[in-house]
């Protein structure tokens, strides 16, 4: 006889999870002792929203089940940011909470999370693919084989089992949980028709969305837009997914990209979408009048797909990857040229800005000179995502992390860190503000304590820099964008045992950052930037009918 929490980590084990994030609690504690019996490495957080963070870092690092837990009560109330965050993202993450015994249901307890206080697998209900409590041992088999197939499914994202104590330790003679496959799911008689409609516009363009990256689709892109002659543009989130230099790439488009972007927009009839959902951060500056006449979007999830935009919608439903393969092994080898007009590079950035304080436009160009080829770098939300999705030149595809669509601040500092746990001989690389470094900043103690050797950037313009630029322009306000007093990121990172650095000037960046590069420890190098530099995001208003 064993325990159904003997269960659980034998099967996580068995996905090849080998890392868990979270907080320990009574209410969870036998289903995290039996998985660190079970050789499965535990890495406690100091807050579990970042937990949660570090678990999608881990998920989009190895493609694996990321695996998140916390207590009941509050301890489950904080994962449900980063639920939110995996949903939005795609990331196939189990997040687990705590739950008073069963038998003990009705009776007032701390940190409850019954139906009498604070419903956590109805909370999460909506924040992930699947939520469930589960309220028998006997029960336990079937709810988890579903639930990590809906995890590691075609459309990939979240979900929730509460656990109750008593569940946890329930002995039970045998246990089946079902491993499931990776199963392509491809779209074929609708692919077959994206050839003639390609063949039939004039400026045909892709637009390549987070989505390549989740998929690990890079190759195949490059090889699509080679083999068709086709201009490709990046939304903010799919910053990356094809190398900054390439002939066919013409930068990225939307909030945080230039303008020769947004103008192949707007002068295209056929839009190929390769996982994006078409947000306002990225259509922001397309004008109603230039809606494309046809659109092909290649996408799991069909919630938006033909919603956005007054164009003729052909869904490709499935793995980008799985697709585009498929696709290439029906294309002719050489197809007549398309997309006549747009066949030769374009020099699609502008000039650095010059400001009398540290520009971090002019930091980020620098960076991208500085980083090895093999890097992952995670950008935090705030203004300092959008410089780095416009600054940024990404050399290695798939190796930049920015989610421009929940936007929830801070994410970046944890996902960088799971990332690092799942592949410590990567160099890893977190931008964050000052604004986000506030909110969970202290999870650098947690990689200082694992000894996972991430290299956090902060921008410190001594306000909510994004909040504080748009506000002035539409209200003429700033209210509560100011920090009166001012963070020190140094004291604080060396406070929590990181070695730490401070930037005014694009020099002492650069000796920082060769430094912290050599180090192999936790460092911080903080950015004193130039208040006043004007972020590429004022430009976010659209107009869609």
């Amino acid at each position: 006889m064993r325990t159904v929490a003997d269960y659980l980590a034998e099967a996580l084990r068995n996905l090849g999870v080998t890392h868990v994030f979270g907080i320990i609690g009574k209410s969870i504690c036998p289903a995290l002792l039996k998985m660190v019996d079970h050789g499965l490495e535990f890495i406690p957080g100091r807050h579990e929203a970042s937990s949660g963070f570090a678990a999608s870092g881990y998920a989009l690092q190895t493609g694996r089940l990321g695996v998140a837990f916390a207590t009941s009560g509050p301890g489950g109330t904080n994962l449900l940011t980063a639920a939110a965050h995996a949903k939005a993202n795609n990331l196939p993450v189990l997040f687990l909470t705590g739950h008073q015994s069963i038998q003990e249901l009705g009776i007032p307890q701390c940190q409850d999370s019954s139906s009498y206080l604070a419903d956590l697998a109805e909370m999460f209900r909506p924040a992930t693919l699947f939520s469930k409590l589960i309220e028998r041992g006997d029960h336990f088999g079937t709810i988890l084989s579903h639930a990590i197939s809906i995890a590691l499914g075609p459309s990939k994202g979240p979900v929730h089992l509460c656990l109750p104590f008593d569940v946890q330790t329930e002995q039970l003679p045998a246990c089946h949980i079902a491993i499931p496959e990776p199963e392509p799911l491809l779209s074929i008689s609708n692919l077959n028709r994206i050839l003639p409609l390609i063949e039939q516009a004039q400026h045909p363009l892709i637009i390549a969305g987070k989505g390549v990256t989740r998929a690990g689709a890079h190759e195949e892109l490059r090889q699509l837009a080679e083999t068709l002659n086709l201009p490709v543009i990046t939304t903010p989130g799919g910053k990356g997914a094809i190398a900054w230099d390439h002939a066919l790439y013409h930068g990225p488009c939307g909030v945080g990209g230039f303008p020769h972007g947004d103008e192949l927009l707007n002068q295209s009839d056929l839009y190929l979408v390769l996982g994006s959902r078409l947000s306002d951060m990225t259509l922001c500056n397309l004008k109603p009048h230039n809606h494309p006449a046809q659109l092909i979007q290649i996408d799991t999830d069909p919630t938006f797909v033909g919603k956005i935009l007054q164009s003729k919608t052909l869904h490709i439903t499935g793995d980008i990857k799985d697709n585009l393969q498929y696709l290439l092994s029906i294309l002719p080898p050489k197809p007549a040229a398309v997309s006549e007009g747009f066949s030769q590079p374009v020099p699609y950035q502008s000039r650095l800005p010059e400001l009398p304080h540290l520009s971090l436009a002019a930091v980020l160009d620098r960076m991208s000179d500085m980083l090895p080829y093999d890097h992952k770098l995670f950008v935090d939300d705030g203004s300092h995502g959008f410089h780095a999705v416009q600054r940024y030149k990404v050399k290695k595809p798939g190796s930049f992390i920015f989610d421009a669509y929940f936007a929830c601040m801070g994410n970046a500092i944890g996902m960088a860190i799971g990332a690092k746990a799942a592949a410590p001989e990567e160099t890893v690389v977190c931008i964050t503000g000052d604004g986000c470094f506030m909110m969970l900043g202290t999870e650098i103690n947690t990689a200082v304590c694992k000894n996972l050797p991430v290299i956090f950037i902060v921008v410190n313009n001594k306000q909510l820099d994004m909040a504080l630029k748009g506000m002035e322009k539409t209200t003429g306000r700033i209210d509560g964008t100011l920090y009166e007093v001012p963070m020190d990121a140094v004291q604080f990172a060396e406070a929590l045992g990181a070695t730490a650095y401070r930037a005014e000037t694009l020099p002492q960046f650069s000796t920082a950052l060769e430094a912290a590069l050599k180090l192999k420890q936790v460092a911080v190098i903080e950015l004193l930037t130039d208040r006043d530099e004007i972020p590429p995001t004022a430009h976010r208003v659209v107009h869609l009918n």
